[in-house]
């Protein structure tokens, strides 16, 4: 007998029909413990039309009981950009756990990347403890912060020479997808918006079960140039009939140091505001523009959970900061298709050459350990000290620290 086979009795896997895609978006919300209470006849849900052929779901009899969707994106990594399998609406009902259902349809889903020729997939994890067990590595880090606005004083101001004004949804359509484009040709980690993400995101399209309330958005311009944008909500708060609102900053994105610092200024001088709430990028100008940075409340959390899927496509795809030559053992028990011994090498360009070997390896991976430097922000150093690196040949930890990391920017925003 198959413990694993018999928890799985009954339940049959397959993508989501075209006449379920009601059914699958109440299953998805209820897994994360929420209703979902469309108008009769509205069966839009998601921010794209998602094909259901892109969801693998569990289903009890008439019921589904888990669910899983891919959204196709592009990414930026380092020194240029890759396709990449968004995972997303990863749930399994509360009446279903402990069965292995989420184990079976993560397999089934990660094949259908391999097999559509993803070379990474990724996600934004509910939990962190879920899915380094598929194989995922915590390839970045956000923060959320929060600023008291009596203590934005900033030390030195960044040189200004543009303004600040409010827009419309309209104006917004036209300029954002400027500034994010401009912003993500040199930002790591950045997702290349279409058309369909902004409609989503300027609620061009009405999504039924959700009220959405309206942001204010401000774009600060250099004479007739978009330079940067900010969306922000306002939390209204009174005590004794004194103000103290919290601005929710939902989105801030500058292609210039003169706009992250003017869009800054601007947010924290908003009047009746007591303070700041943002989530951004582990590195944020703030911390280094403010004159006492201690009061500057941040917390750290993984964001962006990467998954190779082709280890060849995934290696060759990026750019690297230093030549070097080194054989990787890969570890992957869950998708045994990508374990292998991998000789990578750079030349002095950052361009790499990769291919299967039967070298013996200078350094021994699990997949998720390689997906977590994947993206250039953390080091193979740290995961050696936690022992999920083992190093054959001495110094070779040392020598993919100097070739992975990136100096540059990143920024690991949910988008999916």
């Amino acid at each position: 007998m198959n413990p694993q086979t018999d928890r799985l009795t009954g339940i049959e896997f397959r993508p989501a029909r075209e006449h379920e895609r009601l059914r699958f978006s109440v299953a998805e919300m209820k897994g994360f413990s929420g209703h979902f209470l469309p108008q009769e006849g509205e069966l839009e849900y998601r921010k794209i039309d998602d094909p259901m052929n892109h969801t693998v779901c569990a289903f009890d009899g008439d019921d589904i009981v888990g669910t899983t969707l891919w959204e196709p994106y592009e990414l930026t990594v380092p020194g240029g950009k890759s396709d990449f399998f968004g995972v997303t609406g990863v749930t399994v009902a509360p009446t279903h756990t402990r069965r292995g259902i989420l184990r079976e349809m993560m397999r089934r889903l990660l094949i259908d990347g391999r097999d559509a020729g993803y070379p990474i997939a990724g996600l934004w994890a509910s939990e962190s403890n879920i899915y380094g067990r598929f194989g995922f590595g915590i390839s970045g880090e956000t923060i959320l912060s929060k600023l008291d606005v009596r203590h934005g004083r900033f030390r030195a101001m960044p040189k200004v020479t543009g303004e600040i004004r409010f827009a419309d949804v309209a104006t917004m359509e036209k300029v954002a997808p400027v500034v994010w484009n401009r912003t993500a040709e040199k930002t790591v980690g950045m997702m290349l918006r279409t058309k369909a993400d902004w409609d989503w995101i300027y609620d061009r399209r009405r999504i039924p079960g959700f009220g959405r309330r309206r942001a204010f958005c401000v774009v600060y311009r250099e004479g007739d140039e978009a330079l940067g944008y900010a969306a922000y909500r306002i939390e209204h708060k009174m005590e004794a009939m004194h103000s103290y609102n919290a601005v929710r900053v939902i989105e801030l994105i500058a292609a210039t140091t003169a706009a992250d610092a003017a869009l800054w200024r601007f947010l924290l001088d908003i009047d009746l505001a007591g303070e700041v709430i943002h989530h951004h990028p582990k590195k944020s100008n703030l911390l280094w523009l403010l004159a006492d940075p201690r009061k500057f409340s941040f917390e750290p959390y993984d964001s962006l959970w990467v998954r190779i899927l082709d280890p060849i496509k995934a290696l060759t795809g990026r750019k690297y900061s230093a030549a070097g030559q080194v054989v990787i053992r890969l570890i992957d028990e869950f998708c045994p298709w990508t374990q292998g011994n991998y000789e990578l090498r750079v030349d002095s360009h950052g361009m790499a050459t990769c291919e299967e070997t039967g070298q013996d390896p200078d350094v021994t991976l699990p997949v998720a350990s390689l997906g977590a430097i994947y993206m250039g922000a953390h080091y193979l150093a740290d995961l050696q000290r936690a022992g999920r690196v083992t190093e054959h040949k001495s110094g070779t930890v040392a020598q993919i620290d100097t070739m992975f990391p990136t100096s540059g920017v990143h920024s690991f925003l949910p988008e999916f």
